[in-house]
């Protein structure tokens, strides 16, 4: 198998492999938000002990479906990518053929006929590049964005636990939710790391 397949392979596996990671990023989310919404049921039954908690359900809820939009954005980018890549390196395997070709029967009669043919597939190669490239900062700057909103579900996290203090027989259910947005927030930070990394193989790829 030539290098190029090795490197167009290594593009494909790293691009399903954040999807791959996100995948579970939505489920964490989806958990969060329906922990947020019977959290807020909750603090409506503590009455005016859980009276600052309600705002939180909803930060913690709006936390999470932007966690769930991020995710579809980011697959969604993921998979333009993979249809650049697929397309960038097709354009690689004909110029390489065509030029294998015009090496082997420089001398051939007709053979500056391919010369159109050529330069069409070198813009193509141009135009797939500068695609690529684009695609690859929209997708980090997606990761970039869900990595803000982790910060500040942390936030909520740590404020939402004060705020469970004064809610009394509640506060045990209501702090879970504290936890839960915690422990669900620095999963997800890892598998944006995780991401980040994937993604960085594809740079390094492109750039070959």
């Amino acid at each position: 198998m030539t290098s190029s397949k090795h490197h167009a392979e290594d593009k494909f596996v790293a691009l399903a492999s954040i999807a791959a990671e996100l995948n579970s990023v939505m489920a964490v989310a989806w958990g969060v938000s329906l922990a947020a919404k019977n959290a807020k049921v909750i603090s409506a039954q503590s009455g005016d002990k859980g009276l600052g908690f309600q705002p939180i359900t909803e930060f913690i809820d709006e936390i999470a479906q932007q966690a769930m939009q991020g995710v579809q954005d980011i697959n969604n980018e993921a998979l333009h990518l993979t249809k650049i890549a697929v397309a960038e390196q097709r354009s690689v395997d004909a110029f390489r053929r065509f030029d294998s070709v015009r090496n082997k029967n420089d001398k051939a009669r007709y053979i500056g006929s391919m010369s159109i043919a050529m330069q069409r597939v070198e813009q193509h190669m141009l135009e797939s590049t500068q695609a690529m490239k684009k695609s690859l900062r929209n997708l980090n700057a997606l990761l970039e964005s869900m990595d803000e909103c982790m910060l500040s579900a942390r936030a909520i996290a740590s404020v939402s636990r004060i705020v469970t203090s004064n809610a009394q027989e509640y506060r045990d259910k209501l702090a879970l939710v504290a936890d839960d947005l915690d422990k669900a927030t620095v999963f997800i930070k890892e598998k944006l790391s995780d991401s980040y990394q994937h993604l960085k193989n594809v740079d390094m790829r492109s750039s070959r």
